[in-house]
Order: C-alpha cells, then sequence, then structure tokens
C-alpha cells in the first residue's frame, strides 16, 4: 500500500466460530464464549471471518488487546480478565491466544518446507533431464552454426563500387515541433496535435480491509489511495521550407582489380549554394576480396589491397559451411 494512502475505520464486528461438540454454525466470537446449545467452550484458534450479510457490528466496542487463554481450561478471556470466567483459575502466567496460533503456524510451516523438500526431491530428475535437452541444444548450435576452424584461403579477385552523391541548393521541405524549427526556416504552417501527456488526479481508488484483532472481534477499514489518468498535452506541428543542399541522384562505378576509379562527374565540389546549383556530395565506397564463386567479404582498403589476386590468407573458417569469418582477415 502507498505511503499517502488514507485509512479510515468502518468499525469493529464480531469475528464467527463454529462449536466442536454439538456443531452450531455462526457463533459470535466476542458475545458467545460459550455454545449456547451445548455450552462447550470457545476455541478462539478457529474464528474466522463472517459473510458480508453475517457481519455483526460491535456498538462502543473498546479494543483491550488480544485474548489471553485460560491455562487450567484453555478458555478464551479478555485480555484485562484476572480469573478465567469458565474454571475461576487465576489468569497470572496465561498465554495469548495469538502465540498459540503462531505456534500452529510454526508447526504447519515446518510440515510445509518438509513436503517441499520431497517435492523437490522427487522434481529433481525431471529437471535435470531438462537441462540436459537445454546443454544438448545448445552444443549442437554452437557445433552446427558458430564454431570456427583455422584455415586457409585463396584470394580470387579484388571488387569495387564507388558512389557520388550529386546535390542540388533549394528549397526542402522538413516538419517538426515549434521549439525546433529553425529561425531561417520559410513559410511555416503549424496545427495543434498532442506532443506528450502528464498525470493529473483522478480521485481515488478505494477498498476494505478485515483485521482480526483476536479479542474476538475484527476491524474494517477502507484504505483509499490517490488515482491519476493521462492528459495529453497539446503543441505546435509544423511544415516548413529550408534553402538547403539535398542529394538528389547518385553516379555510381563499379569494376574489378587494385584501380578503383570514382564515376565521371563533371560537377564541382565547392559550388557557389545558389538556388538550383548542382555540385558532388557525399563518396562511398565498397572494396571486396572473392575467395571463390560463392564466398566474399567487404573489407577496408588496407585490407583490401593488402593481398595480391591469388595470395593465400589464413582465417579462421566457418566448421559448417566452410565460409570465411571476415573478421579473422
Amino acid at each position: 500500500m502507498a505511503d499517502d494512502a488514507r485509512v479510515e475505520s468502518e468499525g469493529f464486528y464480531e469475528m464467527l466460530w463454529d462449536c466442536p461438540h454439538c456443531e452450531t454454525k455462526g457463533l459470535f466470537g466476542k458475545t458467545q464464549r460459550h455454545c449456547p446449545e451445548c455450552g462447550a467452550p470457545q476455541d478462539a484458534s478457529t474464528r474466522y471471518f463472517p459473510t458480508p450479510d453475517q457481519q455483526k457490528l460491535v456498538v462502543g466496542h473498546v479494543y483491550e488487546g488480544a485474548d489471553a487463554s485460560c491455562p487450567a481450561c484453555t478458555a478464551p478471556q479478555s485480555a484485562r480478565a484476572k480469573n478465567c470466567t469458565q474454571c475461576g483459575s487465576p489468569m497470572d502466567g496465561s498465554q495469548q491466544v495469538r502465540e498459540a496460533i503462531d505456534r500452529s503456524v510454526a508447526a504447519a510451516q515446518a510440515g510445509a518446507r518438509t513436503v517441499a523438500a520431497q517435492h523437490r526431491r522427487r522434481r529433481w530428475p525431471i529437471f535435470a533431464a531438462v537441462s540436459a535437452v537445454v546443454v544438448a541444444l545448445g552444443v549442437a548450435i554452437w557445433f552446427l552454426f558458430i564454431r570456427t576452424h583455422h584455415g586457409e584461403v585463396t584470394i580470387t579477385g579484388h571488387r569495387w563500387a564507388r558512389t557520388i552523391a550529386i546535390e542540388q541548393f533549394g528549397d526542402q521541405h522538413h516538419e517538426a515541433w515549434r521549439d525546433a524549427v529553425p529561425a531561417s526556416a520559410s513559410f511555416p504552417t503549424c496545427f495543434r496535435k498532442q506532443r506528450t501527456t502528464r498525470q493529473v488526479p483522478d480521485g481515488e481508488e478505494c477498498h476494505s480491509e478485515r483485521k482480526d484483532k483476536k479479542d474476538g472481534t475484527f476491524e474494517q477499514v477502507r484504505k483509499c489511495t490517490p488515482k491519476t489518468r493521462s492528459e495529453g498535452i497539446d503543441d505546435d506541428w509544423c511544415s516548413y521550407t529550408l534553402r538547403e543542399w539535398a542529394k538528389i541522384s547518385e553516379e555510381k562505378a563499379s569494376g574489378a582489380g587494385l584501380a578503383p576509379a570514382w564515376p565521371a562527374v563533371t560537377l564541382a565540389v565547392d559550388t557557389p549554394a545558389t538556388f538550383g546549383a548542382r555540385r558532388q556530395g557525399h563518396r562511398g565506397e565498397t572494396l571486396t576480396l572473392d575467395f571463390g564463386p560463392d564466398d566474399a567479404c567487404d573489407v577496408p582498403d588496407a585490407i583490401w589491397r593488402k593481398y595480391a589476386d591469388g595470395a593465400r590468407a589464413k582465417v579462421d573458417l566457418r566448421a559448417r559451411s566452410g565460409g570465411v569469418v571476415c573478421d579473422s582477415l
């Protein structure tokens, strides 16, 4: 329960108990200490909560502490009683009903732990079998798909591919939240839409709880915690234009051998930024080493030029496919 929960008492109600001798049901824990049918004393450890339609409110109830049990006849007594109302014995040294219940609970928990340990021993063979299957599956995946070994391959060829982006200076369309629109943007048009949310108070969420007071009654309390809901926060979403360089196309060149060439482009790199002007933009390069008809690696320039056609290279090979592990070059 949250620390800011609001708690209010809804009153004290009587617990119920059933007579174990004559089987009279639904006796009141506070006002009926003995069975009205056969006179048997109440066993405080067997009290139970009533259903909502059985609840009986204890008017003017003052909690005095959990019941004590008579050391002579075990009849439940008020925590303030000096002598047992059942047999008259002095109550000095009597133990709280709660302590007796705790001992019973501790014994039950000890028995439950014993049973759980037995269950765990019975589950162990199943757990071991499942673990063995998982380990075997992992080993099989490693053996078939991950495992590598050292080997040599022959460099059968060098390939290359180069690109040059073509950029044009002009009005480019963009969209962004108003606070991200550049000051140099032209013709911004905006409309409102949800950008985020926030949590706002939305009443309370309440439920009732019962607490056994161990004196033949229980207290019913109502616990309420603040509730929130999501509320949208709107902002301006804008469309605008910026006059800037933007890629409009790309020139490509490719070939084989150790002499890569750039595509033939007549545009300058440092073209002045005037409306409609074009220039060379980003340059890209892919260098590939071939090891046969079905195996190749894209590598940096230094590694690509390190090997000549027909040279042997020591590499790691995948155990199942025999393919080259490119990072091992």
